[in-house]
Formats: C-alpha cells, sequence, structure tokens
C-alpha cells in the first residue's frame, strides 16, 4: 500500500513536471523571446523566483537582471508559478497603452498579487483591507477611485499644509537636539516619525505623538505592528499566490492581515467620524474630506464630470469617465482607505525622505544649490508668513528635481503590475496577451537605462531638468505609476516630503559622518526600496 502511494505520488509529480515543461514553452511558440532560466514549479516571474523566496536578491535587482537581458526588445515573457505565462514590457510606447490608452484591458491592478481574487475575504478583518483601493477590482474600484479623487487635488491639498507645518517643527526641534549633542541621526527613525504624525493627523484625524512620548503610543505600536510580517504571515502571502493553495487559508481560518491592529484602527477612525456627524466639527483633514466625497457622491451618482482647463497630463492620463453607482462608497471604504494612506503612505514617504537627505549629505554640490534655493523663497516671504505657501513650495523646481531623482534612483515599487481582463494585441505586432495574464513594468529597471538616465548611478537632478526632460520618451519615469491607476496619493506623499525638507535644510544642513553607509543596496527579504543598512548622518546647523 505504501509503495502504491509512492509510485501514484512520482506518477503525479512526474505528470504535472511535463504539463510544467509543456507550458513554458508558450513564449517560444508565439516567437516571443524570453527568459529561459525557470524553476519548477515556481517559474521565474518575481512573484515566485527561487532568489525572492529564499532572501538572496531584492525583487528589483531580479528583474534589472532580466530587463538587461532583452532590454533592445520592446517586451519579453517570463513564467509564473507553475508555468503561467507572463509578460514584461520594456518599451514606453507600450507601457503608455496598457497603462492609460488601452487602460480598459488592464483596469484590474493585481492577478496572482491579490489576496481577494475570489472576493475571499475570510474575516471582518479582510472584509476590511479588501475594500482598499489597491485590492478593488473592476466597478467597485472606479466608484472608489472617482469618488476619492477629488480630495487630493491641488485645491485640497493646500488645507493640508498647515497640519504638516505643524509637525515640521516637532521634526525639526528633535534634529536640533541631536545637532547640539553632535550626534548622528538615522534618517529613517526621525523621518519615520514626521511621517507617521503626518498620517495620524491628516488621515486619521489623532496625534500620534511619535516625537513627544517617551513610550509609544497605541497608535504608533498598532501602526508598526502592521508592517512586521510573522512567519504565519509569510505563509499566508505564500498560499496565496500559488494557485490552489488558497483552500489551506481557508481552512485554518488565517486572516490576510492582522485583525488586532485592524480593528484598532478601524475603531479609531469609526468613532472619529461618529463624533464628527454628532458634532458637526471640521478639521478638513483627510477624514472630512472622504466624509465630504460620499456626500457628494450621493447627489452626483450617474454624472461625469469634464476636467478643468488646466489640468495637466499626468492627470488627464489618470481621469476615469466613470459614472458612479449609489450605495458603492460606505463607512468601511473610508476606513480601508485611511489605512492603505497608511500602509502606502508611512513607509515609502518616509524612505524618500530619508535617501534624499542621505544624498544630500553625500553630495554636498546638490544640496549647496538645493539650500540656495530654499534660502531664496525664504527671503522673499511675507512679514505675516513663517513659511511658503502651498504655490511656492510646489514652485520650487530644484527641490522638485531633487526628489524626483530620489524617487528614479531609490523607488518605492520596483515594478508596476496589471492583469489583462480582455484579450489585448500588441499594438505593431502580432502577439497577444490572454486574459487573465500579468503584466509587469520594470520601474526600477527602466529608472536604471542609461539610455533614459545617463550615468544611472549618479545622484543628479540634471536628469530632471526641463531639457532632459523633453529629450526623454514619456512613461519613463514611474515611480508613482501612470494612468487611470496611479497612485492617488501622489500629491499627498510630495507635499509632505517637501515641507519636511524644507523645514530642515532651512535651518540645518545634512553632512556624512564615519557611520554613513558608502552606497547602500536594497535590502533582500523586502520588497520596496527599504535599505539592508542603516542610513546615518550628522546635522549642523545654519
Amino acid at each position: 500500500m505504501v509503495i502504491e502511494v509512492i509510485l501514484g505520488a512520482l506518477g503525479l509529480l512526474v505528470g504535472v513536471y511535463i504539463w510544467f515543461q509543456w507550458r513554458i514553452r508558450y513564449w517560444a511558440d508565439k516567437g516571443v523571446p524570453y527568459d529561459s532560466d525557470v524553476t519548477f514549479p515556481l517559474g521565474n516571474d518575481f512573484v515566485a523566483h527561487k532568489k525572492v523566496l529564499l532572501r538572496q536578491k531584492n525583487v528589483a535587482y531580479i528583474i534589472q537582471d532580466q530587463y538587461n537581458q532583452f532590454k533592445n526588445h520592446p517586451f519579453f515573457g517570463v513564467f509564473g508559478p507553475f508555468g503561467s505565462p507572463c509578460i514584461v514590457i520594456n518599451d514606453p510606447v507600450l507601457i503608455r497603452a496598457i497603462l492609460s490608452k488601452d487602460f480598459d484591458h488592464f483596469v484590474d491592478r493585481f492577478g496572482d498579487l491579490n489576496p481577494f481574487n475570489n472576493n475571499n475575504a475570510e474575516t471582518f478583518t479582510d472584509a476590511i483591507w479588501q475594500k482598499q483601493l489597491i485590492f478593488l477590482r473592476g466597478e467597485l474600484w472606479k466608484d472608489v477611485r472617482s469618488t476619492f479623487s477629488p480630495i487630493f487635488t491641488s485645491g485640497k491639498m493646500k488645507l493640508m499644509m498647515h497640519f504638516m507645518k505643524a509637525i515640521s517643527l516637532k521634526l525639526t526641534d528633535e534634529i536640533r537636539k541631536s545637532a547640539d549633542e553632535k550626534v548622528p541621526i538615522d534618517l529613517k527613525e526621525i523621518f519615520g516619525k514626521f511621517s507617521m504624525d503626518t498620517i495620524a493627523t491628516c488621515a486619521f484625524g489623532v496625534d500620534s505623538g511619535s516625537f513627544m512620548a517617551k513610550e509609544e503610543s497605541d497608535f504608533v505600536k498598532n501602526a508598526k505592528a502592521v508592517f512586521t510580517r510573522t512567519a504565519k504571515d509569510q505563509f499566508k502571502l505564500f498560499c496565496s499566490l500559488i494557485p490552489g493553495l488558497n483552500f489551506i487559508c481557508k481552512a485554518l481560518k488565517m486572516s490576510f492581515f492582522k485583525p488586532d491592529e485592524a480593528m484598532f484602527f478601524y475603531a479609531t477612525i469609526s468613532s472619529t467620524i461618529q463624533h464628527r456627524r454628532e458634532t458637526k466639527t471640521r478639521k478638513n483633514d483627510l477624514i472630512d474630506m472622504m466624509i465630504d466625497a460620499i456626500e457628494a457622491n450621493k447627489k452626483s451618482v450617474g454624472r461625469c464630470e469634464k476636467p478643468p482647463e488646466d489640468t495637466d497630463e499626468f492627470d488627464l492620463d489618470s481621469r476615469l469617465q466613470h459614472k458612479v453607482k449609489n450605495g458603492a462608497i460606505d463607512e468601511l471604504v473610508v476606513v480601508a482607505t485611511a489605512l492603505i494612506i497608511l500602509v502606502a503612505g508611512y513607509d515609502a514617504t518616509a524612505m524618500t525622505i530619508t535617501y534624499c537627505a542621505y544624498q544630500l549629505a553625500k553630495n554636498q554640490d546638490v544640496q549647496d544649490e538645493l539650500l540656495a534655493e530654499i534660502d531664496e523663497v525664504m527671503s522673499n516671504l511675507e512679514a505675516d508668513q513663517d513659511f511658503p505657501d502651498y504655490t511656492t513650495v510646489m514652485g520650487m523646481s530644484y527641490l522638485d528635481a531633487v526628489l524626483q531623482e530620489t524617487l528614479r534612483m531609490h523607488t518605492p515599487l520596483p515594478v508596476l503590475r496589471r492583469v489583462c481582463v480582455k484579450e489585448y494585441k500588441i499594438p505593431g505586432h502580432n502577439v497577444v496577451i490572454p486574459k487573465g495574464s500579468n503584466v509587469t513594468v520594470p520601474v526600477h529597471a527602466i529608472h536604471s537605462d542609461e539610455r533614459y538616465y545617463p550615468n544611472p548611478e549618479k545622484f543628479n537632478p540634471k536628469h530632471f531638468a526641463p531639457e532632459a526632460v523633453s529629450q526623454r520618451p514619456p512613461y519613463t519615469f514611474l515611480s508613482f505609476g501612470q494612468g487611470p491607476r496611479s497612485c492617488i496619493g501622489m500629491r499627498f506623499a510630495l507635499l509632505e516630503a517637501k515641507v519636511g525638507l524644507i523645514a530642515v535644510l532651512s535651518k540645518f544642513r545634512f553632512q556624512t559622518c564615519p557611520q554613513t553607509p558608502e552606497r547602500p543596496q536594497r535590502a533582500k527579504n523586502m520588497f520596496l526600496g527599504n535599505p539592508n543598512e542603516t542610513l546615518w548622518v550628522q546635522m549642523a546647523a545654519r
């Protein structure tokens, strides 16, 4: 009996292996160049790449290696778990087609990466996270995106500035202590506090007390716990990525996200919403704006509004001509949206400011030019001003170039992922992307391509000077994505980073110290761009 079971299992394994080998001929049969280094049964797509699972290499570098093999081709094939065909798009023209022009073929952001592919929220915790924009699909995603996009317009961001300025005072007070004592600072720690306080204030309506409290507040403890992945969390993620294994999570009733922390934030936001509705108080923060958006949505169901005449290209590409259905947006969506601002905004924005400060410390000539721009702006303030207004901040061209160069070199997300929702013939090529296929845009690799960014390993804000941008193909800077599924919080993140940097650099400068790493790499065990070592710098008063 035992021998029969073993022989049966071996026979099944051989059968699966033969089927796998047949499947990975897909791109060869289509005449598409492809990465032939395929591991059974994981494939070689970044999702379950053996070097990712073994924590041998960061996702960004794996895809960059593949990209460099095929950079002269407009696209190339890879394979997901069990040989499912995936395609990587290199050509900026095709990237624009997929992300914007032919967006209706690629509406959904995740295929295999979506833990809720079948609306399979097993717990109330998962039900909260399932309502987040990054996981929503199809018509419901369009409803939520169309409703909340007006929250992040320039006009609404102006209302956020006074929150950010108040928190930036706490930031500079904290830095002054280190400067006076001449001790180095951990950039991620200090700017993580700034980012945490900003998001807590603007998106949750609470003071997280990151700078003031001797002990971490409940908000900070729960927020940090959200970002900590245990072995159980990794197992759940792995099961969600491999077709056919999700039943394990269902059988064990494993929540994809931590229930205690999710319920803490749910209770925080729900009580804030209830209090404001009962007392009719307003703070003009993101919660107020989300409540306003829901009410406005009820009054404008079925209408599509034309964009203003001065709408820029990024926003035009991002707009959805979509009629929102009544009842699509509820309080749970508000909670989920605030949570995704925390998850997507805290670490990514804190790391962007951190890397920017590190690069300024390493490149004093760049810092000198940025300080000159900041000093000029500060010297032109009116008598009743202590900080530049929104229009002035957003008009600081060199600061903008410095941040964009930071995002180019240290982009938080190394890839963009889309799933083909209906069969798509690639323009200009006799190749069809089947429905259900995963499409990858290799953001980090494109940002590191010398054809678009000469000497890409050097930190050089001149890459974003107007003349350089005009000579470069569109859709070669993709840190916030492009098209209707681009980052909805882009303006919020950039404003937060700019306010923080202006506040610090108007009083201090960044300098290297013996603990400053020479050339940090992306951590092997992280999907985002977190460094593999602590970024220490010395602060000097100006």
